[in-house]
């Protein structure tokens, strides 16, 4: 109740038009975008195909409380579910842990951050890079070890690729994802599943000359595309992608929206949400994406059952 109040609240608030004219992915459906079919899933879909559906509910009922050297302790084991990406993803889950620490959760559910201000998708493709490291100092913090993560959201973007067209930012962004994908089954080999978001609306990164233009719209748009087509290889069991070969993968929220004009659902991100720059949200903004985060982990069929 006091999620939905809350979100009541900050949908109230009004701002300059600020929106790209561009549709949703999960709006678009059986159109088209650059020719390319809308949907989270093949065919302009945004239900999980069934076989894909299958594969995850088999894969997440492995899921059970594990020692720190990752064998099955139902009396003292922990369910690590961490957070990747960038900045954004770190804000947003900070928020979202303090919604998991004030509402009914299993008890053997730990929450934690392991997403990093200012290392984005290209600093996670290196096995080698300091990206890796830096979170083992976070699992000690939370008293976790890598053979205890088992569940990941992620959420990241690409600083390297915004001068590049819409189908090359997104084949080279579905390899990056491959690459990061590998290191996590490599980091983490208890993980069961990967749920990947997208990037939030980034039409206010440029105002008053802020904000980091290599991630201004359209990547942020383009990114939605580039997970959408990452996901669809693993479905489409496509060599490399196939579900022997990379973790289980499926969708997290999808994040953008756009800005004030919304999506049908009535989801718009706003001048206030965005904060200075335009890229890192504002208090009001990481509590708002926090509760659209937080209500999807608690309704998704996965793991539902850890957040009720």
């Amino acid at each position: 109740m006091i999620l939905i109040c809350c979100s009541t609240i900050l949908f109230a608030q009004q701002c300059p038009d600020n929106f790209q004219n561009l549709i949703p992915i999960t709006d678009l459906g059986t159109g088209t975008f650059n020719n390319h079919v809308g949907g989270k899933y093949p065919n302009g879909n945004n239900a999980i195909p069934l076989k894909h559906y299958q594969q995850g509910i088999q894969v997440t009922s492995e899921i059970q409380p594990l020692n720190s050297a990752g064998q099955a302790d139902s009396v003292s084991g922990k369910i690590g579910f961490m957070v990747l990406g960038y900045s954004t993803a770190a804000m947003t889950g900070r928020f979202v842990r303090e919604m998991i620490d004030v509402t009914p959760h299993h008890p053997a559910l730990q929450f934690m951050i392991g997403a990093q201000g200012g290392r984005d998708i290209n600093s996670m493709t290196d096995s080698n890079s300091t990206y890796w490291t830096v979170i083992d100092s976070a699992l000690d913090e939370n008293e976790l070890t890598r053979a205890q993560i088992q569940i990941i959201w992620l959420s990241s973007g690409d600083i390297l690729s915004y001068q590049l067209s819409f189908e090359e930012q997104c084949a080279n962004g579905v390899a990056k994802y491959r690459q990061m994908l590998l290191n996590i089954k490599k980091y983490y080999p208890n993980c069961k599943l990967v749920l990947i978001s997208d990037r939030t609306y980034a039409g206010y990164i440029g105002n008053e000359n802020r904000g980091p233009k290599e991630l201004a719209e359209p990547t942020a748009y383009y990114n939605g595309w580039t997970v959408k087509w990452l996901i669809e290889k693993q479905i489409m069991n496509e060599a490399g992608y196939d579900y022997q070969t990379l973790p289980f993968i499926d969708w997290g929220p999808y994040l953008w929206t756009d800005g004030t004009k919304g999506n049908k659902a009535g989801y718009r991100w706003l001048c206030d949400d965005a904060g200075k720059g335009g890229i890192h949200p504002s208090s009001k903004g990481r509590m708002k994406e926090a509760a659209l985060v937080y209500l999807y982990f608690k309704q998704h069929p996965y793991i539902s059952r850890y957040f009720n």
